[in-house]
């Protein structure tokens, strides 16, 4: 991840961009992949997810203190949500009294190669574990 000092609105047009693909890019390999996964008690899940100290947060909040945003991928039951693995791709903090960002350094089709690479190995653990059944 890369530094960045200057919180202005040109980096917050780089945080939404890249947030923004990768909301298209997490539909589109949810779409892709869910019939893997599919079963009756699972669902493939893959999200961007915006938090402020582990609550929910608005693609707004991008220089608060402690907003992260993360492309999340997991397995999802009727009531409850497994994470498997996740690509960060903004963080804001307070570092010596001031506001530092930090970017991802992927673009959006280096952040898509990585999450096939993760959900073709959770397909893989799948298989395997299938065979032990």
């Amino acid at each position: 991840m890369k530094q960045v000092v200057k919180l202005n609105e040109e980096t917050r047009r780089q945080i939404s961009d890249i947030e923004q693909k990768c909301e298209k890019l997490a539909e589109k390999l949810l779409n892709k992949y869910k019939t893997n996964f599919q079963t009756e008690e699972e669902n493939l899940a893959v999200d961007l997810v915006r938090t402020i100290k582990g609550r929910q947060a608005s693609e707004n909040d991008v220089f608060e203190n402690d907003y992260e945003s993360i492309l999340e991928l997991g397995i999802e039951t009727e009531d409850e949500f497994f994470p498997n693995a996740y690509i960060p791709i903004w963080k804001c903090k307070q570092e010596m009294f001031h506001s530092v960002g930090y970017l991802t350094n992927l673009d959006i089709d280096s952040i898509e190669k990585k999450m096939m690479l993760m959900i073709e190995e959770m397909l893989a653990d799948r298989a395997e574990g299938e065979k032990y059944e």
